[in-house]
């Protein structure tokens, strides 16, 4: 077994390494600067040693799985910082794009909630089981501090779920999904019953999946239902702001309106430039 400051890395005979977080000066798991130090070592690390290994895992040694951003780290910010703290954010969303896109298989193996920051990471994973809990809660609760989901949630959901359901179910809410909803409209893919259950089903995956990939990195794969170029989804469209207001309840909101523009215009560029849109 390796660490770095908050994610232990055990590599067994069969190739496959297990990443935990496990952040040892805090009670949860946030992206502050010791995780993306430590996410930064641990991808540096799986480059050089991909050629050895067979897949990825990534878990949690805490309750929790993930907390998402750090919101001290956050409020902390003056304007002076605002330059670096946007360079942190690119940082977080190159190193899980270059995790995606390692050439292995990346599981997320979830035991408890993964909400903000916490789910993005699982999103950059090519498959997701989380264990069938009805406490544990999965989603981007951003927009309801006024925020938007900075580290790929919004391209990622798109991409995956189709602007329509990316934006009404996931993003625009904001509510907290439970594991059988969150699978229900495609956000995770796997159900398990126990904890214990996580680590063997990971494993089990990688092995039938050896070449995975993201679906959003195969030549030619269009994003569900569309995007606006398309007839159907340009007519129903025009009823997203109108739909937003409804439930918004007539409030003017910055965040959920980002939130729809950087899903509209990312759904029609390629997913770099995307990712940039996202982070304006």
């Amino acid at each position: 077994m390796s660490d770095t400051k908050t994610i232990q890395w055990e590599k067994g005979d069969d190739g496959i390494v297990i990443l935990t977080i496990d952040d040892p000066n805090q009670g949860a798991n946030t992206m502050n600067r010791d995780y993306i130090e430590s996410m930064g070592q641990i991808v540096d690390r799986l480059e050089a040693e991909k050629n050895s290994v067979t897949g990825v895992i990534l878990t949690s040694g805490k309750k929790t799985f993930f907390a998402g951003g750090d919101l001290n780290d956050l409020l902390a910010v003056t304007k002076e910082q605002s330059v670096e703290f946007a360079e942190g954010i690119r940082l977080v969303k190159s190193q899980l794009r270059r995790l995606e896109t390692l050439g292995v298989p990346v599981v997320a193996a979830v035991a408890g909630s993964a909400l903000g920051g916490g789910l993005e990471i699982t999103l950059a994973t090519h498959h997701r089981i989380v264990v069938d809990d009805p406490k544990i809660q999965l989603g981007t609760p951003e927009v309801q501090l006024g925020l938007l989901p900075g580290g790929g949630g919004v391209v990622r959901t798109v991409r995956m779920l189709g602007l329509a359901d990316a934006l009404m179910q996931v993003l625009i809410q904001g509510k907290p999904l439970r594991p059988g909803k969150a699978k229900k409209i495609g956000l995770i893919d796997e159900l398990v019953q126990s904890p214990d259950d996580l680590i063997p089903a990971a494993k089990k995956w990688i092995g039938e999946n050896p070449e995975a990939v993201q679906r959003w990195d195969v030549k030619g794969y269009k994003i569900p239902g569309g995007t606006p170029s398309n007839p159907k989804l340009a007519m129903t469209l025009p009823a997203f702001p109108s739909n937003l207001k409804k439930q918004l309840k007539g409030a003017r909101y910055p965040a959920p309106i980002a939130i729809m523009s950087a899903a509209v215009e990312g759904s029609q560029v390629d997913f770099g430039t995307a990712i940039e849109i996202e982070g304006r």
